[in-house]
């Protein structure tokens, strides 16, 4: 064998060994698989090279070691280009300039090699001549060029960043890279160009040189590792003490902080691990940790000095090359300080959790980019939600919040759920009631909240006030009725006698005229003025609960029926009346008039909301709570009622009232009729308080309102005592003596009037000392006293206290503009000679009472 043979062998050998070494090493991922084209490519050209010189007698051989050499000769340049190109890009080379005509010469080098296997027909590549240097045609020179330029820009890349790369280790490799490049190119050049023909090709003996530079750079110099790091040098300074231990679980390694964990000549390399962790962590196993490698549990250590600890051990898997298991790797992550906080932050959130229970209130807080970071149970029970329904509205909660809402939320509160506006980062607090569909008000609450760690946002509180509004609209209520009672009071004496004078001076008048005078009509009008005064005196009375009635039993429904003959009366006849009465309904304790009255005002509210379209009402009664109208409107109620009790509704199909009309609808002088006082449901309202009623209302826009109201029944079924039969007031009581005490000289004369035209014998007193002496004086002679309630000095009340301490069974009518608390307080009040009549009475009202009093068979008793 010849020498170049020899040579072309041994750099066969060392190409073999270096590729199956990069391809058992696995170069980086980029320069994959640039590195082992170069390889291969310089193989096949080192094959060719000894098959072409072995057999120069067998053509066709010869011709294929030369198709081989220079098919390694058209690859390797852009093997070394691509190889280039990966190269300076995995250490961050500056640009490479020619990365993008690599597709161009890969092109040209496919065309030349087409052009070299066709050579045996056209000879434009080379002649070859055995034992002398061949002769070349122009497309091999072609090949040369293209070929050469391609390697010395790759030298040229690497010998430039040889000199200008910062770190060193890349200018070292370079260096290397350059010579790889260089020495086979220059052989190759010397062997084509020397003037001299050389005995034999040095190139793959350039290749064989370049191969012993790799294998030395591979091993030597760490050629592709940035940095040489040995594992002591890394895990020495790790935080977390750490232990590698072999396939048999015996010690490998242990870094500063295990040695200084388990105690100074604990880790011995090649102990058993599994002796020194079920002395110091009993709790852990490594083959539980090798099938739970996803989950960290914590364990107590014990070091052998006897301190305590919480530890988290993670076991993780060592690698050989190719993914072979080396052992494993014990890291050991101390949580005293996590645990110790985590136990404090829970009794912090229990005692949070406490907190929210005791206080009731719903809280949210969301954080400058609208997340919800904080909600308690007691905000999605108010809005009827778990809580990971409202974490799953996210940032559209507020409009489904929205959603439930019977009134839109003011403009600024809602911008303020909203992050990123001016509102939701200001600092300013904003309150209001949030009024929902089923009838609750919720207050809330909204702040700024910056904390010294820095979370920013805005916090929601809010609480369920519906009992607390009410509470305050009642209290509210109570101070109006109060103040109007004590104005109504004030006037209604005054006021009430100045009607009476008017109505009885107008009633003699009218007496004493013919019937057909012209000024009947006169005086008529002033009587229907004073009768109306009388009345609205009456409902200020009434709305402020300060009316004065006889009580006596009644049926309601015995009651209505007798007032609807007046009912068909005063509706039009576009409107249907519906009964559903029940018999036999029990009785309840209350003044006639008064329930009466109200039952006349809620019909005039029902036919004033039909108006003139054709629509129904309905009126029922029944025992106990009437079922709701519907879910759907609102409602409103006033008023309570414990025990067995009765109802009356009265319902229409009217238009209905908005949710702010509802709301206003007891005040006074409140109307939404172009003609009204508006008195009528507020006058309701304080009848229904005086008689310790209920009055509910729920309405609908467009479909109706239903007013119910209910009343206590009486324990014991009793019919009033003031109710009797009563014959037609003749007024005839002849030599009969009457005593009318009155402080008003104009009251006194209008009695004194009626009653003598009536038969009496009366005598007159302003003033209840006054009252006492002539009943000293006329003893049992007197059959009557009609007493005043407000009188100075001596009251009305202290006076009928005096007359009953001696004349026990002397008729005693009381009278008043302005009705008195004490009547109800009077203790031994007997209807069958006590009675009360309120100013301004007309002449037929005052005989009828009388009449009731002076029956016959009381005359006896009496005399």
């Amino acid at each position: 064998m010849s020498e170049a043979q020899i040579a072309t062998s041994l750099g066969i050998l060392l190409l073999v060994a270096l590729s199956t070494h990069i391809f058992y090493r696995r170069p980086p991922a980029a320069l994959w698989p640039a590195l082992p084209l170069v390889f291969f490519s310089a193989l096949i050209f080192a094959f060719g090279d000894l098959l072409s010189s072995i057999h120069h007698g067998y053509d066709s051989l010869h011709w294929f070691g030369m198709l081989m050499v220079y098919t390694g000769l058209l690859t390797i340049a852009p093997g070394w280009w691509l190889f280039t190109t990966g190269f300076s890009r995995m250490v961050g080379y500056r640009k490479v300039y020619f990365h993008k005509a690599l597709p161009v010469l890969v092109t040209i080098n496919a065309i030349l090699w087409v052009a070299l296997i066709t050579n045996p027909w056209h000879h434009q590549f080379i002649e070859i001549r055995p034992f002398m240097r061949s002769e070349y045609g122009p497309l091999w020179y072609v090949t040369a060029a293209v070929n050469y330029f391609a390697l010395l820009a790759a030298v040229f890349v690497h010998a430039s960043e040889g000199f200008a790369a910062e770190d060193p280790t890349i200018r070292a490799q370079c260096r290397f890279l350059v010579a790889a490049v260089a020495v086979p190119m220059s052989m190759n050049m010397v062997y084509v160009f020397s003037p001299v023909p050389l005995s034999y090709d040095p190139t793959a003996l350039g290749y064989a040189f370049s191969c012993l530079l790799f294998l030395f750079a591979v091993e030597r110099r760490d050629l592709f590792v940035l940095e040489r790091v040995s594992l002591p040098s890394v895990l020495d300074h790790d935080a977390d003490p750490i232990v590698i231990i072999t396939q048999h679980r015996q010690i490998l390694y242990a870094n500063k902080n295990a040695h200084k964990l388990f105690g100074v000549g604990t880790l011995t390399p090649g102990a058993p691990i599994d002796d020194v962790l079920s002395s110091v962590v009993p709790s852990f196993s490594l083959e539980r940790a090798g099938k739970m490698q996803s989950t960290l549990k914590e364990h107590e250590f014990t070091s052998p000095a006897g301190v305590k600890s919480i530890v988290a051990i993670e076991v993780s898997t060592v690698e050989k090359s190719r993914g072979h298991e080396a052992g494993k790797c014990l890291r050991l992550r101390d949580r005293t300080a996590l645990r110790a906080a985590l136990d404090e932050s829970e009794e912090h959130f229990a005692l949070l959790e406490a907190l929210d229970l005791a206080m009731g209130e719903g809280l949210l807080f969301k954080d400058q980019n609208g997340d919800i970071r904080y909600l308690n149970e007691a905000f999605a029970r108010l809005w009827g939600m778990s809580t990971r329904e409202i974490r799953g509205l996210g940032k559209n909660l507020h409009q489904c919040l929205e959603e439930k809402l019977r009134e839109p939320q003011p403009r600024t509160m809602q911008r303020m759920w909203v992050p990123g506006s001016g509102e939701f980062e200001s600092t300013k607090t904003e309150v209001c009631d949030f009024h929902l569909n089923d009838g609750r008000i919720l207050e809330v609450i909204t702040l700024s909240v910056q904390t010294e760690r820095g979370t920013q946002g805005r916090a929601w509180r809010m609480s369920d006030v519906t009992k607390a509004r009410q509470e305050s609209q009642a209290m509210i209520q109570a101070q109006k009725l109060e103040g109007l009672g004590l104005l109504a009071g004030g006037i209604a004496h005054d006021f009430n006698n100045l009607l009476m004078t008017v109505l009885g001076n107008t009633e003699i008048v009218r007496k004493s005229i013919n019937a057909g005078s012209p000024m009947q009509s006169t005086l008529g009008d002033i009587e229907v003025a004073a009768t109306n005064a009388a009345e609205l005196t009456s409902q200020l009375l009434a709305y402020a609960g300060e009316t004065t009635y006889m009580t006596e039993a009644l049926n309601l429904s015995s009651l209505i029926r007798e007032v609807s003959g007046l009912i068909s009366v005063t509706i039009p006849k576009s409107i249907e009346i519906d009964f559903d009465l029940t018999d036999d309904l029990p009785l309840v304790r209350g003044g006639s008039a008064q329930i009466r009255q109200v039952l006349m005002n809620l019909i005039t509210n029902a036919v004033d909301a039909i108006a003139d379209e054709p629509g129904k009402i309905r009126i029922s009664t029944g025992v106990g709570f009437p079922g709701t109208r519907s879910d759907r409107g609102a409602r409103v109620q006033h008023g309570e009622v414990r025990g067995k009790m009765v109802h009356v509704t009265v319902s229409d199909n009217g238009a209905g009232m908005a949710p702010e009309t509802l709301a206003k609808i007891f005040d006074p002088f409140f109307t939404t009729k172009f003609t009204g006082r508006g008195l009528g449901l507020a006058a309701t309202r304080g009848i229904l308080d005086s008689h310790e009623g209920q009055l509910k209302i729920e309405t609908e826009e467009g479909k109706g309102t239903t007013f119910t109201f209910l009343l206590p029944v009486e324990s014991e079924s009793i019919c009033s005592d003031m109710k009797g039969e009563v014959s037609d007031p003749a007024g005839d009581f002849s030599n009969n003596d009457v005593l009318v005490v009155d402080d008003e000289e104009g009251i006194r004369s209008i009695l004194e009037k009626h009653l003598v035209s009536a038969g009496f014998n009366v005598h007159l007193a302003e003033s209840g000392e006054e009252a006492l002496i002539t009943l000293d004086n006329m003893g049992d002679s007197l059959r009557l006293v009609i007493l005043d309630i407000t009188m100075p000095g001596l009251s009305g009340v202290q006076t009928w206290g005096k007359i009953r301490e001696n004349y026990s069974e002397l008729p005693v009518i009381m009278s008043s503009g302005h009705p008195e608390e004490a009547l109800h307080k009077l203790d031994g009040w007997n209807t069958d000679y006590d009675s009360f009549i309120q100013k301004p009475y007309r002449r037929k009202l005052l005989i009828e009472s009388i009449e009731v009093l002076l029956q016959p068979s009381r005359a006896t008793l009496v005399s």
